[in-house]
């Protein structure tokens, strides 16, 4: 039977228009986990992720699921690349290499930060677009079971991108800033996740986790702000409203600060080859 293209056009955006639910995101984690292991026996890891690839991203016309497959089929070589990168940056602050292997591996480290910086941008928005279909609890375990158990990898994934959507949402609620956005790539390589303006001058702004008095400082010609996002003032994936309060706090007491702080270290000192 000859199927005509025009009528699969048709279905295929129909489904792509399909609201999603909870139930397509937990299905299609199975699947992705299933043939993943059906197929590594057969031909190797990274084969087997270049089909799941190919069937859940590249071929997915589906928006929201296109999104989500490419977060999970991906776990397991970001939590292996962010290996690599760690390697390359305690070999980069031992000292011990020359001139020419510091070019050398300092080169291959910013090549890994851009696809791990890549893949933030990713689960970011997998979070902000589809994070009430389903828990932090399941992203967890499905990027850990992807990743081959590496639990730690996922935590400081999810934890990293949801500090940034917490500040975001506190950022959009401060009226002295003007023309909010989300930092590019490359903006973000360069050691910030927001630009906005202040008082008619650029401002930058850097998302951090863990508990420090916030940062102020003059960075390329502009002024910068570093703030931390603690752990309490995000529930699941969202920011509560005594976090919104706490880190709108932070960041109007950075911007009135005139302290002077050290100039911190160069974000990104090797060049992206």
């Amino acid at each position: 039977m000859k199927i005509d293209d025009g009528f699969v056009a048709v279905r295929t955006s129909e489904y792509a228009r399909t609201p999603v639910s909870s139930s397509m995101f937990a299905h299609r984690a199975d699947e992705i986990l299933n043939l993943v292991t059906h197929l590594r026996a057969e031909l190797g890891l990274h084969e087997a992720l270049n089909v799941a690839i190919e069937r859940f991203v590249d071929d997915e016309p589906h928006p929201e699921m296109k999104r989500f497959g490419e977060v999970v089929v991906l776990a397991r070589r970001q939590a292996l690349l962010q290996e690599r990168l760690d390697d390359d940056r305690e070999q980069l602050h031992s000292g011990v290499l020359n001139h020419e292997e510091r070019e050398i591996t300092g080169h291959h480290y910013e090549m890994l930060r851009h696809e791990a910086c890549r893949y933030n941008h990713l689960m970011r928005g997998l979070i902000e677009n589809c994070g009430h279909y389903f828990s932090r609890e399941q992203l967890m375990r499905w990027l850990t079971a992807m990743s081959q158990g590496r639990s730690q990898w996922a935590r400081g994934e999810v934890t990293g991108a949801v500090s940034e959507l917490a500040l975001h949402a506190a950022l959009q609620g401060l009226p002295e800033l003007r023309d909010l956005r989300y930092a590019t790539i490359e903006e973000d390589l360069a050691g910030y996740d927001f630009v906005a303006s202040w008082q008619g001058r650029l401002l930058t702004v850097d998302a951090k986790t863990g508990f420090y008095r916030p940062l102020t400082e003059r960075k390329h010609g502009h002024k910068h702000l570093e703030i931390s996002v603690p752990r309490e003032a995000v529930k699941e994936f969202w920011v509560t409203r005594r976090g919104l309060d706490v880190l709108r706090h932070e960041v109007r007491q950075a911007l009135q600060s005139s302290e002077s702080v050290e100039h911190h270290a160069p974000h990104h000192y090797y060049k992206y080859a």
